[in-house]
């Protein structure tokens, strides 16, 4: 069975496919499919990160150009994650801003996360699939939720030390971590160090997302049967 955390990425990339087999038909986003995209499915993200006096239509192209690093005029998939990345630490900022009414409700959904995060064990768990109409907040929402299960078991804490980040990574990412030798040991360790940009003892929900990025890139080449391990192919 997939964990919740893999489901979530099998539903990105899923909406992902939908916009990228528009016109024409191929495994990229031109600047129209992009667009689309992200005004159907990323209006939270829109809103909330769009500058003031500019229009929608700049922005989008703004972050088009962002992402597109080769200048090709499309996205691929690893081009796509510069900005679904964004889109998800937006998502996990928007967790966190609770109004002063919704208090009660915030404590609830933290206690349930911690009271999640505590009843975890050493193998992939069993979990329920997402509906075939699983839409990209519900999947950002997944995303942050298991996050704050395992870095929220010490209050008042938004981060995950190495050993949180390997029981995440050891119960939510078990297809990522059996292949290309990534159960050797020392790889855990090894992903760590290179997420951790601050050079702290723990890792932030933006340097998590670093991680995140490589598990979206493994489960995007499962949905093609494309080698998993070596270099990127264009």
């Amino acid at each position: 069975m997939k964990t919740d955390l893999e489901l979530a990425l099998e539903c990105i990339i899923n909406i992902y496919h939908q916009y990228a087999m528009k016109c024409p038909i191929d495994d990229y986003l031109n600047e129209t499919e992009f667009s689309m995209l992200l005004k159907e499915n990323a209006k939270p993200f829109l809103h909330n990160t769009m500058p003031r006096n500019m229009f929608i239509d700049t922005y989008i192209h703004k972050l088009f150009i962002r992402a597109d690093r080769n200048g090709s005029g499309r996205l691929k998939f690893i081009e796509f994650l510069t900005t679904l990345i964004e889109i998800v630490i937006d998502a996990h900022n928007r967790s966190h801003q609770c109004h002063r009414s919704d208090e009660d409700f915030c404590r609830y959904l933290k206690s349930s996360a911690m009271s999640a995060g505590l009843q975890t064990t050493t193998t992939c768990p069993e979990t329920r699939q997402f509906p075939g109409n699983c839409t990209l907040e519900m999947a950002l929402n997944t995303i942050v939720n298991i996050y704050h299960q395992y870095s929220i078991r010490h209050p008042h804490r938004d981060l995950l030390d190495f050993n949180e980040f390997s029981t995440l990574l050891k119960e939510q990412a078990c297809t990522f971590l059996q292949a290309c030798d990534r159960n050797r040991p020392g790889y855990l360790r090894q992903l760590f160090d290179e997420s951790n940009i601050y050079k702290g003892r723990e890792l932030t929900f933006k340097e998590f997302t670093c991680v995140l990025a490589k598990l979206a890139n493994d489960a995007h080449h499962i949905s093609h049967n494309e080698p998993r391990c070596g270099p990127e192919r264009d």
